[in-house]
């Protein structure tokens, strides 16, 4: 027996489980606090994944089963990207089981998308992250209700053996009387969940179109205020300054001054260098900073702002949820692009006119 088949729990856990989830998922968002609707977007996620890797495993158990006889569907190769990866799992549950619409599965990878930056690198945008939580649960009810109809071989079970706080906590989701129908009981518990959450296609686009507008308002102020800029050229120059600086590429060209350094500080085994060799390394550098500087073509100039503009009439036109959540997520990878160039030039900046300053009062 494998390691998920011992740590596998009952229909009527799974089943109440994930009501469990969805409700506190709802609960966080209805409080309608950016941190705690990123929390929400983390829980569905969760959600999510989870019901998904049941099904694919359900999947690939009978497809194993029949293998005895009939050629199988799916190869070892299949089985462990889905099992591993969670758009992969999205995929396999649109294309071969049917569990999720196009709709739905788009907007769970956008959700996987945004939840990474919200859980790992800790990031999420207070604007907008109530409504992407929303759209989020939305498409996790259906996907729960799917999975009970299709994947997950819910039928019928007595509601004999259940503990007191277990038959209060599902009678809280659905009305039940000596058996539970996971169909029936589902279809009601998904209509009491939904209750609350409301999700206006307008009304996103607004919040995500504000959004847009405000964050393009900051690069233009900083553009004159803290960059300095008298012209679009200078801005396109420090934003590729700014790229030169975070692709790395002057760090690896300082290889040589770096080892001249440490022999010179004695933190490496070596002859000392003499200064002229110290400073013939200092011009070689020098000259390949500038040569690679000439050479490069940054990713994000000053014209990805009017691109980004230009995008803004595309997302007040589209006519559907996931439609407008991928072109938002798409003009929000592009800002932040520039923010993250932006800002670092604005570092750059400062750090510069303190160390002036230090210089002046003889520091």
């Amino acid at each position: 027996m494998k390691r998920y088949q011992l740590l596998a729990r009952s229909d009527f856990d799974r089943f109440l489980g994930s009501l469990q989830q969805l409700q506190v998922a709802k609960d966080l968002i209805q409080s309608e606090e950016p941190e705690k609707a990123r929390m929400a977007i983390i829980l569905l996620h969760s959600f999510a994944d989870g019901l998904m890797f049941s099904v694919a495993t359900n999947a690939f158990e009978h497809d194993l089963f029949f293998a005895k006889i009939l050629p199988p569907k799916y190869s070892a190769s299949d089985r462990s990207k889905v099992l591993r990866y969670f758009e992969e799992k999205v995929e396999f549950c649109r294309q071969k089981i049917k569990l999720l619409s196009v709709a739905d599965a788009t907007i769970f990878k956008i959700v996987n998308f945004y939840r990474n930056a919200a859980y790992h690198r800790d990031t999420h945008n207070p604007r907008v992250v109530l409504p992407i939580a929303q759209i989020a649960f939305c498409s996790a009810l259906h996907l729960f209700r799917q999975g009970i109809i299709k994947g997950d071989g819910f039928t019928r079970v007595t509601m004999e053996g259940l503990t007191i706080a277990q038959a209060a906590s599902v009678k809280g989701f659905c009305k039940v009387d000596g058996f539970i129908d996971y169909d029936k009981a589902s279809k009601e518990a998904i209509q009491r969940l939904k209750k609350g959450v409301r999700v206006r296609l307008r009304q996103v686009q607004l919040v995500f179109l504000d959004d847009v507008k405000a964050r393009i308002a900051r690069l233009k102020r900083m553009e004159k205020e803290s960059l300095y800029c008298d012209s679009r050229k200078q801005f396109d120059e420090i934003l590729k300054k700014a790229a030169f600086e975070l692709k790395g590429i002057e760090e690896n060209l300082f290889t040589e001054i770096r080892q001249l350094r440490y022999r010179i500080l004695g933190k490496v085994t070596g002859v000392k260098p003499s200064r002229e060799e110290y400073l013939e390394a200092e011009e070689r550098y020098a000259k390949r900073v500038k040569r690679a500087f000439n050479s490069f073509t940054p990713d994000v100039t000053a014209a990805t702002i009017d691109h980004i503009e230009r995008k803004t009439l595309s997302l007040q036109k589209v006519i559907s949820l996931e439609g407008t959540l991928s072109e938002y997520l798409a003009i929000d990878k592009l800002l932040v692009e520039v923010e993250v160039l932006a800002l670092h030039a604005e570092r750059r900046i400062d750090e510069a006119i303190q160390a002036r300053i230090d210089l002046e009062r003889g520091k």
